[in-house]
């Protein structure tokens, strides 16, 4: 409340009072009332000069006379008063109303008196002052205050959607007990990210039925428990070489270089609204990717132990679950043969072989089921018919000395053949004593007469044609050397020396 008033004559004055008489919440208006009042003086009835009363801008009276013999008011005491409506902001607060008094008692003057009247802050809407950040298994709270006691809602805006509770219970405090199809609504919203930004919104209701005032704060939800579901139990796989199966009884018995090894595994099941992008499978240091579940033909691996495939699924939010599964190997290598062989003697037609093998024992499966040979002499192009031999026996057989032969031995495991060739050479003695060519071979058969051969050289036979030899007896070397010799010259052929030299050349 607040007033104004002239100065007075004789105890006479006006004076004007302004005051918020109520507030109206709803339509965000007070009611300002005013009063004129005459008052006082020792007679009845004093002339007024211009006067005039303004409030809130609003013209009440104008500027005019009132002289003492008309008796009516303000000439004579008494009131008058009225009321106006003034609009406040939107947020409730408005400025003070501005009101005039003009007049002067008994004196034609122009006097003025300005005043002032504070109005009150109408409660409005209803405001956050608190939120959650929330996963998608909780449930989001809102805490607000709603001092007008309006009707409010509360929602959850995300991604163009909205989640709302229509007239919620002015507590202060507003926990949203999702259900399960608006959880999956949430999720849905953000297939690509395991957070998103939900504005947690109430709105007040005020002046009728429909929001018209909002309060929020942007919030955080996120996805938890999301990663994919997938399981080793997803993963399989096999050996596709039915003739590998037969012999290990088992198509998870890998074989190495020898099983056709086939990887299967199953699609993924994504959460919570993602999808699967991809399929990462590894194997042997070597990466594939793949879309969907899928069958992968390795072919035959070279791996001698037991090694596992793994496969790692992404989703569309990049949560990633790996998975591993142990391909079982046995380790597998060609028959191997330590073969020992030769004639008796080094020249005898009587010839040994023996073979010693060795095999992979690929889980107690595998055996040796051939160990044979041919053969054939080294001029021909036929072979013989094969020969079975016994794993680690010698066997005894007779080839012709005076020919080098050719062997081809053959072992076989229930996997793979392994063949060796080897030579037989002719049959030489260790020592030859030649007695018609008076000759002796080391390792050799000697081939001129008068000479010893080792390995076939001719050690005796080291002089070649036209080589002139000198002697001192007239004696042909061709008696105790190889080839043909001539005589050249005879006599004193070196000086100083009395005895009689002769020169002989090799002329065959």
């Amino acid at each position: 409340m607040a007033s104004v008033q002239t100065g007075s004559y004789d105890g006479r004055y006006l004076k004007l009072t302004v005051w918020e008489e109520s507030t109206n919440i709803a339509n965000n208006t007070s009611t300002v009332k005013w009063k004129l009042e005459s008052i006082g003086g020792s007679v009845n009835y004093y002339t007024i000069y211009n006067w005039g009363v303004w409030v809130h801008g609003q013209e009440k009276y104008g500027t005019q006379t009132t002289n003492w013999n008309s008796y009516n008011f303000p000439a004579a005491k008494g009131s008058r008063e009225g009321s106006i409506t003034v609009t406040h902001n939107n947020d409730g607060t408005a400025s003070a109303v501005g009101f005039t008094l003009k007049g002067c008692v008994y004196y034609n003057r122009d006097n003025t008196y300005n005043g002032s009247c504070p109005l009150s802050t109408i409660p409005r809407q209803a405001n956050v002052t608190s939120a959650t950040d929330f996963n998608d298994e909780g449930n989001p709270t809102i805490k607000f205050n709603n001092p007008g006691g309006f009707r409010i809602n509360a929602r959850l805006e995300f991604a163009g959607q909205t989640i709302q509770r229509d007239n919620i219970p002015n507590t202060g405090s507003y926990t949203f007990s999702l259900t399960d199809a608006e959880r999956t609504q949430l999720r849905n919203a953000c297939p690509n990210s395991n957070s998103m930004t939900v504005r947690e919104v109430i709105g007040t209701c005020i002046g009728g039925t429909t929001e018209n005032f909002w309060s929020w704060q942007d919030k955080t939800m996120t996805i938890v428990n999301g990663t994919p579901t997938f399981n080793a139990s997803d993963i399989t796989y096999q050996d596709t070489n039915s003739d590998i199966v037969a012999i290990t009884t088992n198509n998870q018995h890998i074989v190495r270089n020898r099983s056709n090894l086939k990887v299967t595994f199953n699609d993924a099941t994504a959460k919570k609204g993602a999808s699967i992008t991809k399929y990462e499978i590894t194997f042997n240091n070597a990466t594939q990717q793949k879309t969907t579940g899928s069958t992968i033909d390795y072919g035959t691996v070279n791996l001698s132990s037991d090694t596992s495939v793994s496969v790692k699924v992404t989703d569309s939010r990049g949560n990633t679950v790996t998975r591993s599964k142990t391909i079982k190997i046995f380790d597998w290598v060609l028959p191997t043969a330590v073969i020992s062989y030769g004639r008796t003697n080094n020249y005898e037609d009587e010839t040994k072989i023996k073979a010693k093998c060795t095999i992979s024992s690929v889980n107690s499966k595998n055996a040796i089921t051939e160990l044979k040979f041919r053969y054939k002499k080294t001029t021909v192009s036929t072979w013989s018919s094969y020969t079975n031999l016994t794993d680690d026996t010698l066997y005894t057989m007779e080839i012709d000395k005076n020919y080098a032969w050719n062997f081809q031995l053959v072992v076989k495991d229930k996997f793979g053949t392994t063949t060796y060739n080897f030579t037989v050479p002719k049959g030489v003695a260790i020592l030859f004593i030649d007695t018609m060519n008076q000759s002796v071979g080391v390792n050799c058969f000697p081939k001129q007469r008068n000479t010893l051969a080792i390995n076939g050289y001719d050690f005796m036979n080291i002089y070649p044609v036209g080589y002139i030899l000198y002697t001192t007896t007239n004696v042909n070397p061709q008696t105790y050397l190889y080839g043909t010799w001539e005589l050249l010259t005879s006599g004193n052929l070196i000086s100083g020396l009395s005895r009689t030299i002769y020169a002989w050349t090799r002329t065959g």
